[in-house]
């Protein structure tokens, strides 16, 4: 009797451990706060320029790929 319930104790460690242990790391994974990307000042650059581009767009009703790239070469390299 002893030697059973020892077994049933032993196999529900050993099931509570596999089980939990993926949980646990999984847990810790999802506790570590995200750090935000520092953004290059190129990647502020083009992110300004396409702010403006928006707005070009908007006021001059200019569309297309070339007129894209005129301005954003020309904005670049302002």
């Amino acid at each position: 009797m002893k030697l059973r319930i020892s077994a049933v104790l032993l196999g529900t460690a050993l099931m509570t451990a596999i089980v939990a242990a993926p949980m646990a790391a999984h847990a810790q994974t999802m506790a570590k706060p995200a750090t935000e990307k520092k953004i290059t000042p190129q990647q502020q650059k083009m992110k300004d320029c396409a702010a403006k581009w928006k707005e070009e767009k908007a006021q001059k009703k200019v569309s297309g790929k070339e007129a894209y790239r005129t301005f954003i070469g020309g904005c670049l390299k302002s």
